[in-house]
């Protein structure tokens, strides 16, 4: 048997949509004993289960409950009924005290490679448990290889512990738009040309790079710069250098959307851009191929494995070299194929392999 831990499910964060399409792709496929760990909140996006496959945590509403739930009452209460059972973990954040064998999911390890990426606090907790829990797990899965070289270089860890499994990624161009769901602000980008950009605001992401980059080409393109994505650490930063720039009129911030407003941006943009500094895996460019919209990306960490030949590259500490590759996405004559290889059922498969072993 395998206790999936899906406590973490937000649709709208990148480990959280994880723990859901994984668990769900698994759930589905009906090849292992399987339960899925969720919260109350959230068990009407779990109708796909049985009810007596889901094991569902009260009282979970911050990151706090959740942590001390997954860390000193899920171990125990896994163990007491279920001592033979496989935990898996879908973040870098094993069970320290757990008696069962562990899996975890290993995404990324910025918080190692990116400097003034995360508040000290973060980074510290960050160190900290992820140590412990790579001590700690029977099986690590990485996301790519290029992680997988992440954990060989940071920790001291035997290489046939680790295996590589990529993402899936929600192909949401074959899904039918609710405009009903759309904000009358979203629906209004539909008259104007715009080069998008989807991500947490945050130093990481290197929006500031972007901005500067849309600064130096905004006189050779009509288009604005739509830039979607919560308000992430020191996003202030952000705002105050559109400011200074006088990109005022120029940059839209959508803020945090939901799946229809997000197909709709993608539907209706002129190109993509990506110029993240450190990306373990990277959906949304592959979310935006999907619809046929050229991409720009980083050429750095993740990126060349995932994306290969199907995207134009710059690097994301060149101003200049970041606008003209965005030029040159939107005057691309012969659009680049994008052949999808990654699927959340491939991916369960991959999965369901590791969990037998």
């Amino acid at each position: 048997m395998v206790i999936f831990n899906a406590l973490q499910t937000s649709l709208s964060g990148g480990i959280g949509r994880y723990s859901y399409e994984l668990a769900k792709a698994v759930y589905l496929l009906n090849e292992i004993e399987f339960k899925i760990v969720i919260r109350e909140e959230d068990e009407a996006i779990f109708q796909f289960a049985k009810r007596e496959d889901l094991i569902i945590a009260k009282g979970i509403s911050n990151s706090k409950q959740r942590n001390y739930y997954e860390q000193f009452v899920l171990p125990q209460k896994i163990y007491k009924t279920y001592p033979n059972a496989i935990i898996h973990y879908p973040d870098s954040m094993a069970p320290i005290f757990a008696k069962n064998k562990i899996i975890i999911t290993v995404h990324d390890l910025a918080f190692k490679s990116v400097r003034g990426g995360f508040t000290w606090k973060t980074t510290l907790w960050k160190n900290i448990i992820t140590n412990l829990s790579i001590k700690k797990a029977d099986k690590v899965i990485a996301i790519t290889n290029f992680t997988k070289n992440e954990i060989l270089k940071f920790y001291k860890i035997d290489i046939n512990k680790i295996s590589v499994v990529y993402n899936g990624f929600n192909d949401f161009s074959k899904d039918n738009i609710d405009y009903d769901k759309i904000s009358s602000g979203i629906l209004s980008l539909e008259k104007d040309r715009y080069i998008l950009t989807v991500s947490t605001i945050s130093p990481r992401k290197n929006m500031d790079g972007l901005l500067k980059a849309f600064n130096f080409i905004k006189n050779r393109t009509d288009c604005n710069l739509v830039i979607c994505g919560k308000d992430g650490w020191l996003y202030d930063d952000v705002y105050k250098l559109v400011d200074e720039l006088g990109l005022s009129e120029r940059v839209i911030f959508t803020g945090g959307v939901n799946d229809n407003e997000l197909m709709y941006l993608y539907k209706s943009a002129k190109t993509f851009v990506y110029p993240s500094f450190y990306e373990g895996f990277g959906l949304p460019p592959l979310e935006a191929m999907s619809y046929g919209i050229p991409v720009a990306v980083s050429n750095v960490t993740s990126m060349p494995e995932v994306l290969g030949d199907s995207a134009i590259y710059f690097s994301p500490y060149n101003v200049k070299e970041i606008g003209n590759s965005i030029l040159e996405c939107m005057n691309l004559k012969n659009k680049k194929t994008f052949k999808n290889e990654y699927s959340w059922d491939r991916c369960a498969r991959e999965l369901i392999k590791h969990y037998k072993d």
